[in-house]
């Protein structure tokens, strides 16, 4: 059966190795990640040695990611610093937002710091809830304005949004969009529409967690103040359901290189949880689960940006889970090889051996088929062949990297990834 979709037809996605930012001992976890106006990365964490305790800490990288600085605390306190982000504003000034319950119930507090490791502390953020309320998960996006907007998390009630002008204050209409909502992270798209992804119960179990999307709408309505008018954070669109597991959490959204919406969530599929994403042009039709790593242990928690054709993505991964966590860091090349439609599977089974290849790839095939060869950038590598039987690929003469074969039988296309390495 024919379905219109967008998809990468690619189920695990090979990267390169991932380099440690915060290693040893330590319980570090909930990482934040983004490229400073001084060219440095800079990565925020949370060091949690008993999930009730947390301080955040800061780590730079000068050379895009291949080594860090030594990790320097900049949020320290009685109490519990967790779940935060941070912007560069256009001054140069680093703005973080966290949760903290060094007064009582947790509440999100901001501090600002011009070098990344001096902050002054400004305290609550007033958002229109009293200190009864226990709110916590901000993520803070920068609009082209310079004004910013929030999603956060209101306990027992979900997902909220709040915008702060520039140089205003925080609203606080505390607009919920994602009912029952966890892990509420908000991006804006270069079309001007923000998306909000989130997880919230999907059955009766203690983990029964699945990662919903929703998306603003454009509106007409004249009773909508101004600054709501362009696909506002007021009117959403209905939720969009991305994983059905019953155990997937702490989705990020953000955009992809080639325009796209990208979703990067935990899945646990035993005996672990590890990354995966999903993607999409029109935040409606998704692509099929993409798996990010491949680990016995537990990566949870990815935060990520894109630049210059390539994704930064930092996460957590689990040494012992629940005592000691890292915050690991990659660095790859962001793949755009999109498809329009496709069938759902093609009529004869096809392999690729052996994958990766050294000097020579077999693709077996048992129907008539054309066969395509496109490189990681979409671009055609050679003619197209037309075969009923096996062939063979000289992959010595190809540079290392990810290729994808396509194979089309009766008008039915399906891409396989097939990765050279000699």
């Amino acid at each position: 059966m024919k379905f219109c979709i967008i998809v990468l037809l690619v189920t695990e996605i090979l990267t390169a190795t991932p380099i440690i930012v915060s290693g040893g001992p330590e319980n570090d976890c909930e990482s934040w990640i983004a490229r400073l106006n001084d060219s440095r990365l800079m990565v925020i964490f949370d060091r949690n040695p008993d999930w009730a305790s947390g301080n955040l800490f800061a780590t730079f990288s000068s050379d895009n990611g291949n080594t860090w600085d030594s990790v320097r605390p900049i949020i320290t306190d009685q109490g519990d610093q967790a779940t935060l982000s941070f912007v560069q504003l256009l001054d140069d000034t680093i703005r973080l937002w966290y949760a903290s319950n060094e007064a009582g119930n947790y509440g999100i507090y901001t501090a600002y710091s011009i070098d990344g490791l001096n902050w002054i502390r400004q305290g609550r953020v007033q958002l229109g809830w009293t200190t009864s309320n226990i709110i916590f998960d901000p993520t803070v996006i920068l609009e082209p304005d310079s004004s910013l907007t929030m999603s956060y998390r209101v306990q027992g009630l979900g997902a909220f949004v709040a915008h702060c002008p520039y140089r205003g204050v925080w609203d606080t209409l505390r607009t919920l969009v994602g009912p029952q909502g966890y892990r509420p992270r908000i991006m804006k798209h270069s079309n001007g529409t923000y998306l909000l992804a989130y997880h919230r119960k999907s059955g009766s179990g203690s983990t029964n967690y699945d990662v919903f999307i929703r998306t603003s709408s454009e509106s007409d309505s004249n009773q909508i103040d101004d600054r709501f008018r362009s696909n506002d954070r007021i009117i959403w669109q209905d939720s969009v359901r991305l994983t059905t597991n019953l155990n997937s959490h702490d989705p990020f959204a953000n955009q992809a290189p080639d325009g796209s919406y990208l979703v990067y969530y935990a899945k646990y599929q035993s005996p672990a949880y590890n990354i995966y994403r999903r993607r999409s042009t029109d935040a409606i039709n998704w692509s099929v689960e993409e798996r990010i790593t491949n680990d016995l242990v537990y990566n949870t928690q990815p935060h990520f940006f894109a630049e210059a054709g390539y994704i930064y993505l930092s996460w957590t991964h689990a040494i012992v889970y629940e005592t000691n966590n890292d915050v690991y860091f990659e660095r790859s090349l962001y793949s755009s090889i999109i498809e329009s439609s496709f069938n759902s599977e093609l009529s004869s089974k096809v392999e690729i051996i052996p994958n990766p290849s050294v000097n020579r790839a077999r693709i077996i095939v048992n129907d008539d088929s054309k066969i395509t060869i496109y490189n990681a950038q979409g671009q055609k590598i050679g003619e197209t062949i037309k075969s009923k039987t096996d062939i063979y690929i000289n992959t010595a003469l190809m540079k290392n990297g990810i290729y994808f074969v396509q194979i089309e039988q009766d008008n039915t296309k399906t891409r396989y990834k097939l990765l050279i390495s000699h």
